[in-house]
């Protein structure tokens, strides 16, 4: 499994979106050239922090999607193959990174390697 988490000053999407910032770009760019050294199919996961208040309308479950269908083509764009995308999830707030739910090491995407004996 492969983890890529925002940093406070370096968000890997623009805030609240599944926009991809410049920093997302050069990242699946380089997991694109690792990836390519493999055949194993892939899975995608996206994660989000919760949100300090509850909402009526809460946003975590698409976004979290939704920036892991970003993820899955930005990779794709970058020359891995479609056929090798065995699962894009969004996990919303539901499987924190940290003790702290809404700390913003918990926006996240996970690119996991699938093993073939399963």
């Amino acid at each position: 499994m492969i983890e890529i988490f925002d940093l406070e000053d370096i968000p890997l999407f623009g805030e609240d979106t599944a926009a991809p910032e410049k920093i997302a770009v050069a990242i699946a760019q380089l997991l694109a050239e690792v990836l390519n050294l493999t055949s194993n199919d892939i899975a995608v996961n996206g994660h989000v922090r919760a949100y300090p208040v509850t909402l009526a309308d809460n946003p975590s479950w698409d976004l979290s999607a939704e920036r892991a269908q970003a993820m899955r083509g930005l990779l794709e764009s970058e020359g891995v193959p479609t056929e090798r995308m065995e699962r894009v999830s969004g996990y919303a707030d539901r499987k924190p990174a940290t003790t702290d739910p809404t700390a913003i090491r918990n926006n996240r995407l996970e690119v996991i390697l699938l093993r073939r004996d399963r």
